[in-house]
């Protein structure tokens, strides 16, 4: 069994007071694989550029034990640029939009390296997760953190997509709420309609909802951490989730509760520190660079 997923590679530029603090591989779907790979085997079909980014975000996954098979292209990578909580694919120094548009991975390329008994962890709702879910019966694992798939699609369209698809399933409260005004759907109807073992609903420092069995379980967060960086800690959270599962599939109310103040300790550490991944290993250092930080990069 090893848990998977495929699609692009992102570079995360961590900048404070103008100044770049340091890089790292980024994305939910590749941060989530991030924080599993010390207790799974965990694969990534990726696609990045063949520049010092690309080589970068291939060392990434090296360094922390997450297999691959990568396809490169003749373009420049992927990156977020990331201040003060906010991202931009626009490079701040040099104004330039730093990546190829679309995906570069063809569905023949994600089936090809899938496993029978893979499980699948999915972010988005593009076309290409799209037409790998309906070509595969492998079991999965949905965070939805972008509201954009929920806004321009119909309620039959993400039935479609969704139900009975996903052993869990990840929102924020945004995603929720775009579902609760655009569908008139409540939390339990989400669960209802989509048919998850577990429906989460993360509320940052507010708590989460867990839907379980019909039932719904509000917990909330005493003495909140002050956060340095959001990056990544939902994502932490999730994956002791899945986690948790995938080593005790025998749900009950006690189990979840467990899981959850595992998950919530897991998150507390991520927004302690500068980066989705700094808890897991130091961000990497620019040490020099030829034209502009966004392009041949040079690391420690």
């Amino acid at each position: 069994m090893r848990i998977v997923s495929f699609g692009n590679l992102y570079l995360d530029y961590y900048i404070k007071n103008g100044r770049v603090e340091g890089v790292s591989g980024g994305k939910t779907n590749a941060n989530i694989l991030a924080n599993l790979s010390n207790r799974f085997e965990c694969f990534f079909i990726g696609s990045c550029g063949s520049d010092t980014l690309g080589d970068l975000l291939i060392k990434d996954l090296n360094d922390l034990g997450i297999k691959h098979k990568i396809k490169r292209v003749d373009k420049k990578s992927k990156a977020y640029f990331i201040d003060n909580n906010k991202y931009s694919t626009e490079c701040p120094f040099c104004n330039r939009e730093v990546g190829y548009h679309g995906e570069i991975l063809t569905v023949e390329e994600v089936l090809s390296n899938l496993l029978e008994d893979d499980y699948l962890v999915i972010d988005n709702f593009h076309v290409l997760t799209c037409n790998v879910l309906k070509n595969t019966n492998n079991r999965a694992f949905l965070d939805i953190g972008y509201d954009y798939d929920i806004r321009y699609r119909s309620l039959d369209e993400l039935t479609d997509i969704i139900t009975d698809r996903f052993e869990i399933i990840n929102m924020n409260d945004k995603v929720y709420r775009t579902f609760k005004n655009k569908f008139m759907l409540d939390a339990l109807d989400l669960y209802e309609l989509f048919n998850p073992k577990i429906l989460i609903i993360t509320k940052g420092k507010k708590g989460c909802t867990i839907v379980f069995d019909g039932e719904i379980i509000e917990k909330e967060i005493e003495n909140p951490e002050r956060e340095v960086d959001v990056s990544g800690a939902g994502d932490a959270f999730f994956s002791e989730f899945i986690a948790s599962f995938l080593e005790n599939p025998e749900l009950d109310e006690k189990s979840i509760s467990k899981t959850y103040i595992k998950a919530n300790i897991k998150s507390r550490l991520v927004v302690k520190n500068l980066g989705a991944r700094t808890h897991l290993k130091p961000l990497y250092k620019i040490k020099n660079y030829k034209n502009c930080v966004c392009e041949n990069v040079i690391v420690d």
